[in-house]
């Protein structure tokens, strides 16, 4: 169709994890360098959702306690 010129394009849209408990679950499942399902979910969530979990993540380490560095 692209070279007939007709048609539209669109956008794709991959919704990611749509909680903190399916992003935890995906990184849990994830493993490094793997092409898994895990690694997917992580991809397809946009990077503001991401950071949003991230900070919560931290904000639970820290009143648990367990927010040292290695």
């Amino acid at each position: 169709m692209a070279k007939a010129g007709q048609g539209k394009r669109t956008s794709q849209y991959n919704p990611g994890a749509g909680n903190l408990a399916q992003y935890v679950q995906a990184a849990l499942a994830h493993q490094r360098g793997a092409h898994d399902e895990g690694g997917r979910i992580i991809h397809e969530t946009p990077k503001s959702k991401r950071q949003e979990f991230a900070q919560e993540i931290w904000r639970r380490r820290q009143q648990h306690g367990t927010d040292h560095r290695r």
